[in-house]
């Protein structure tokens, strides 16, 4: 009868078919699964998080840039007596004290490769839109070779009249 107690207080513990086992080994299931989910979380935020803010930095620092008013330019057209521009440009350049001052002293010269550029350009090549994005293309590539301590970045009209 000793044995009959026993054999029925481990079928009460294990249930039948054994269900206290099926909780264990879910509750150890879980627990890795939470284990788990804190590791790549804190995995992202190490690896990934500072890499998004080092892209915030670099953005600060790219904006931070000064430009020149380099005022009106009236220029006839090339091939075409009747037809001129009136365009007011503004370069803009990375905040730099050299380059600053090199185009303050060069301003002349940098007028001059902008009145040299629009001259050198047809009717066609001013009139739409798409064209105007390679207008400033060539003028920065042209202000650029003329200049020693840095790159101009952006060329703007502020005002632009085809006529």
């Amino acid at each position: 009868m000793a044995k009959t107690k026993i054999s029925e207080n481990n079928e009460e513990k294990a249930g039948k078919n054994g269900k206290p086992k099926k909780k264990k080994t879910i509750l150890i299931v879980l627990v890795i699964l939470v284990l788990l989910a804190g590791s790549s979380a804190g995995a992202y935020m190490f690896f990934l998080r500072p890499a998004a803010q080092a892209g915030e930095v670099k953005k600060t620092k790219v904006e931070e840039k000064e430009s020149l008013d380099m005022g009106e330019v009236i220029v006839n057209l090339n091939g075409s007596s009747s037809h001129y521009l009136r365009a007011k440009v503004t370069i803009d350049y990375p905040k730099n004290k050299k380059l600053a001052e090199e185009l303050k002293k060069k301003k002349h010269i940098v007028s001059d490769v902008i009145i040299a550029t629009l001259r050198s350009k047809t009717l066609a090549e001013v009139s739409n839109a798409s064209a105007l994005q390679g207008l400033k293309s060539s003028l920065i590539e042209e202000i650029n070779n003329k200049l020693d301590a840095g790159e101009i970045t952006g060329v703007y009209f502020t005002d632009f009249l085809v006529q």
